[in-house]
């Protein structure tokens, strides 16, 4: 029986944690949005300010955690970001002002930022290569996943309270995550392995060498900026979209039990979707299928726009249009830096990308707040961040082929 390549269970532990975090705080938080506006009095705008401090904290951070990810031990670095992680929920569901809450939202944001977000995505870059669209389309179905909670997270709240079924979330944290973390390698060759698995004198003799392009020289390059850029688009939409799309649906006159039915199909068709983009990125040029998952991501926010409370059926429409769409978003962003960049520095560079992925996920939920709370609907802003999905969209589609002297340049 063939060994199974430990790659893999390092994907695995990935997609548990992405999972869990995705169940609390992006698509199953949309849940707790309501509970906590009638527990303080708080405008939806605030409320979903706490998500967006969280992001620009990180993003912020995001460069720093990814020279400290290219340089320390992945596990060391799993299990504090997990103990952070844990104190921010909890410091969450004892907030008694909006300071506070903002302030454990930051907690929460430096502690994914490095066990749900940096750590996995570097590690699994530099475990995979010719499998790194299946390796990452497998651990982005974890953000999905996450959303198929949100009907029991309705459950928990509406039965415990959220303060108190926060706390019992935050100890899920620990004893899920501490023994994941203890699965997490740094390189694969410092355990006689290759990437893939892949015996070493195959990768010697077959493989063309890697190449590795630093911070400095990435910044002077076209593709940086335009995948940058693209991707903070598609963020802008997916965060607006993930915290408000209940409150949205419920805006239109839909019951919160059904909303949360909405949520569930959308993750359902994500799920596969993650999964189908990921292994095309190991067949196909990766920037046209990333250039798919925007164009339909902006054709499901049109009819998200659209969409009244009367019909199920558009809203299913939206779900899985919208779900295939923002499905490929996250497989896509590791393999297509990985292919442009290289891995030596996949880390820093990984981080300088989440500056812009940080201000597009930080500036779409309030900006959704903001006209919901001012205009008392949501519908144009579903359109606005449309113009912004198709602008990235053809900004994927005019990156430049990778350069025949990067894949020449010895690692």
């Amino acid at each position: 029986m063939k060994k199974i390549f430990f790659g893999w269970y390092i994907v695995a532990a990935s997609l548990l944690l992405t999972a869990y975090n995705s169940a609390m705080f992006v698509y199953g938080f949309t849940a707790f949005m309501t509970p906590i506006v009638t527990t303080f009095g708080w405008s939806y705008a605030q409320v979903s300010l706490a998500s967006s401090f969280r992001g620009l904290e990180t993003g912020t951070l995001d460069p720093l955690i990814g020279l400290a990810v290219d340089r320390w031990p992945a596990r060391r670095l799993m299990l504090v970001g997990i103990v952070i992680f844990t104190i921010g929920v909890i410091g969450i569901s004892q907030a008694t002002n909006l300071a506070m809450f903002y302030v454990c939202f930051l907690i929460t944001g430096l502690g994914g930022a490095i066990s749900i977000n940096m750590v996995p995505m570097t590690v699994i870059a530099r475990w995979f290569k010719k499998n790194i669209g299946k390796a990452s389309g497998i651990l982005a179905t974890g953000m999905a996943i996450g959303g198929l909670f949100a009907p029991l997270l309705v459950k928990g709240i509406d039965a415990y309270g959220w303060q108190t079924f926060m706390i019992y979330l935050a100890v899920g944290v620990l004893i899920l995550g501490i023994p994941l973390s203890l699965l997490f390698r740094n390189r694969p060759e410092e355990y006689g392995l290759s990437p893939d698995g892949r015996a070493q004198d195959i990768v010697k003799t077959s493989s063309p060498v890697d190449f590795n392009i630093g911070v400095k020289e990435a910044l002077t390059l076209p593709a940086f900026w335009y995948i940058g850029i693209a991707s903070m688009f598609q963020m802008t939409a997916l965060n607006a979209v993930a915290l408000h799309q209940m409150p949205y649906l419920t805006s239109l006159g839909m019951g919160r039990s059904m909303a949360a039915l909405a949520v569930t199909i959308f993750s359902l068709v994500g799920l596969g979707a993650r999964l189908v983009f990921g292994v095309l990125a190991d067949i196909f040029p990766k920037k046209y299928v990333m250039a798919l998952s925007m164009g339909l991501t902006t054709v499901g926010l049109v009819i998200f726009g659209l969409i009244d409370g009367s019909s199920f059926a558009g809203v299913a429409l939206f779900a899985v249009i919208y779900g295939v769409g923002a499905g490929g978003a996250t497989p896509l962003r590791v393999p297509v830096l990985r292919e442009y960049f290289g891995i030596k520095h996949f880390g820093a560079i990984f981080g300088m990308i989440a500056v812009f992925t940080t201000i597009g996920s930080s500036a779409g939920a309030p900006m959704a707040g903001w006209v919901f709370d001012t205009r008392g609907v949501y519908h144009p802003v579903w359109f606005i961040i449309a113009g912004l999905t198709t602008l990235g969209t053809i900004l994927i589609l005019m990156l430049p082929p990778v350069s025949r002297k990067m894949t020449q340049v010895a690692s």
